[in-house]
């Protein structure tokens, strides 16, 4: 078994007509499979704490109170 690699920007709608092709033809058989990989770029953690960070109020500081 092979396994290929493809990006698709899904905006347009010959990549989205693509997918729906490929979609389609992993329905009735079991030899192709679609990993979407998309939605594991980055550890939750690591979005956690962006949000979280999004979220707050910043704070000012003194240029002189820096390295104190």
């Amino acid at each position: 078994m092979a396994t290929v690699t493809v990006k698709i920007n899904t905006h347009t709608k010959k990549t989205q007509y693509l997918m729906g092709l490929i979609s389609e033809i992993a329905k009735p058989d079991k030899n192709v499979e679609i990993i979407d990989e998309e939605s594991n770029h980055y550890n939750e953690e690591f979005v956690k704490e962006i949000q979280k960070s999004r979220a707050s109020k910043g704070k000012v500081i003194k240029t002189e109170d820096l390295w104190k």
